[in-house]
């Protein structure tokens, strides 16, 4: 038999009810009809078990252990998703089924961000993302085309807490006189900590961990308790990977900052860690759902994959690169630094060691930017404050000296 599987359905024409980003409310896409969170929440609990539920007689016996049977809501027919799945669109009808289960009990989402950007939206934020790359293949712009684009609440874990900090650094001043250069070296000590609140990891296997960290930072504050009203026009997922194992992911980014914003504290010209400890202590762990906009498309034989922060706009996906327009470009910037440097300095030697620098940059920095996705390292974002110091001393220690070489031309 078909599990349950729920629709909001508009009070007034009984027809299909969607969230609608511009308006941040429920919308009839029959009869245009707006209706709050409050309001489809009290008609949707209002309505009977009888008419949630509807048996297609499947037969759970020949489906996967991984799969799902559900009725659609809209013409009744059945729905085979696997057993991740939270809402999903009938194959037929078009019509977004929301899976109550896994909306319930203890896999109930706390928290929810909606959607605030629509799909043609998401498709002109993609449309600009790459247009404006000077080093796409023009023929990228002109024959690539979308294969898909989901509205996606993804699941993910927000973790809350901090790092106790016991560290020790050996500092460098040093000045550089006409004759010799003196060193005086510190032993640095800090302790204290930093807290972090809301520091995401997303909770979905198929949901690229990279990409995902790519289109971070949410912004928190407008965290919503979760509704299932909240569902309807969007696909959705239920977590398939544990808290526990989400924790380590979080766990480095927050260690990495707590390093970072530690090792900032040391007013030096030199600074070196000689001994850290970072004790990482997590006070809550929240489930939510963020909303994701995600595009594949096709292009010279192969998939390219994209996610927009549909909170945020933010939008990312590696681009193809044309390597010649690249060269092209490498070169320009070498030869104008290495014949700038040439006229000022009269050395033919330095101008191509400048000419080989700087090309190398130019080159490095314009492929990393066709390249953004990334895992993320770092939490700076979900810091609640600074770092908080209990201890912070800076010891001399000793003085180093070192003649400089005497020219006696």
């Amino acid at each position: 038999m078909a599990q349950a599987s729920t629709q909001t359905v508009c009070p007034n024409c009984a027809g299909t009810l969607q969230f609608d980003p511009t308006v941040g409310k429920l919308k009839c896409i029959y009869c245009d009809s707006v209706f709050t969170q409050e309001e489809a929440e009290a008609f949707f609990n209002n309505q009977t078990e009888e008419e949630q539920i509807k048996d297609s007689g499947s037969d759970w016996g020949d489906l996967a252990d991984n799969m799902r049977a559900y009725s659609c809501n809209t013409c009744g027919a059945e729905i085979i998703c696997d057993e991740t799945t939270a809402a999903t669109r009938c194959p037929y009808c078009d019509n977004t089924t929301v899976i109550e289960a896994q909306f319930s009990g203890a896999i109930k989402p706390d928290f929810v961000i909606p959607f605030a950007f629509t799909k043609q939206q998401a498709m002109d934020k993609y449309k600009g993302y790459y247009e404006k790359r000077k080093l796409i293949p023009k023929d990228f712009i002109s024959s690539n085309h979308v294969d898909d684009i989901q509205g996606v609440y993804v699941p993910f874990w927000l973790y809350d807490g901090s790092v106790n900090v016991d560290a020790e650094f050996e500092a460098v001043d040093t000045t550089d006189t006409s004759t010799e250069i003196i060193r005086k070296i510190y032993k640095a000590e800090r302790r204290g900590s930093i807290a972090f609140e809301n520091v995401p990891a997303d909770a979905s296997k198929r949901m690229p961990d990279d990409i995902m960290d790519s289109v971070e930072p949410f912004n928190f504050t407008q965290l919503k308790p979760f509704s299932m009203t909240y569902m309807p026009g969007f696909l959705a997922e239920r977590f398939d990977v544990e808290g526990d194992d989400d924790l380590v992911r979080a766990e480095k980014r927050v260690t990495n900052t707590a390093k970072q914003k530690t090792r900032e504290t040391v007013k030096h010209n030199e600074v070196s860690e000689k001994r850290g400890q970072y004790q990482v202590n997590y006070t809550k762990k929240k489930y939510a759902m963020l909303p994701i906009w995600y595009l594949t498309t096709s292009w010279n034989g192969k998939q390219w994959n994209f996610a927009m922060n549909g909170q945020t706009g933010a939008f990312t996906g590696d681009l193809p690169i044309d390597y010649t327009k690249l060269g092209i470009l490498t070169g320009i910037a070498a030869v104008a630094a290495g014949a700038l440097l040439y006229i000022i300095m009269k050395a033919l030697m330095p101008a191509l060691g400048a000419a080989l620098i700087v090309g190398l940059i130019v080159f490095f920095t314009n492929k990393g930017s066709m390249k953004p996705v990334h895992n993320a390292t770092q939490a700076k974002e979900y810091m609640k404050g600074g770092i908080h110091l209990t201890y912070s001393q800076d010891t001399y220690i000793r003085t180093e000296k070192k003649q400089k070489m005497q020219n006696n031309s």
